[in-house]
């Protein structure tokens, strides 16, 4: 299993209703089901995402954790992401600049990125989360 896999789960009639239903909702609501979302699934174990803000225009995204065994809260921030959609191909999502509060932490994320442990684009390729990254982001 890969890093990028925990955003290509799933499948189906019911992924078809989750995306009619996400897009129908505001950006703030959206934005609040993904954060939602993230802890009650990747983070569950961790912590919490307590802060998500995503700027489409200047592409940015700020995120505050409050995670189990930190004495304080964190911030990871993403500059110059890039959402690449070729015609014909699933979305790739790349990162950017990525700056982490803690400067272990940031450390950490550099190596494994450097190492391909965490891959510096990864494709979007269940539906579902193809809907939801193309529309926040």
């Amino acid at each position: 299993m890969q890093f990028s896999d925990f955003l290509n789960a799933g499948s189906g009639l019911a992924d078809t209703i989750q995306i009619v239903v996400f897009k129908m909702l505001p950006r703030g609501a959206q934005i609040e089901k993904v954060r939602t979302e993230i802890n009650r699934g990747v983070l569950k174990k961790y912590g919490k995402l307590t802060e998500l803000k995503i700027n489409k225009i200047n592409k940015t995204i700020s995120t505050v954790l409050d995670l189990k065994g930190e004495a304080e809260p964190f911030q990871i921030k993403l500059s110059n992401y890039q959402l690449i959609q070729e015609e014909g191909k699933n979305p790739v999502f790349e990162p950017g600049t990525i700056e982490v509060s803690r400067e272990w932490l940031h450390a950490l994320l550099q190596t494994l990125v450097q190492k391909g442990v965490i891959p510096e684009r990864m494709e979007i390729k269940n539906l579902l989360h193809q809907a939801v990254v193309t529309s926040i982001l």
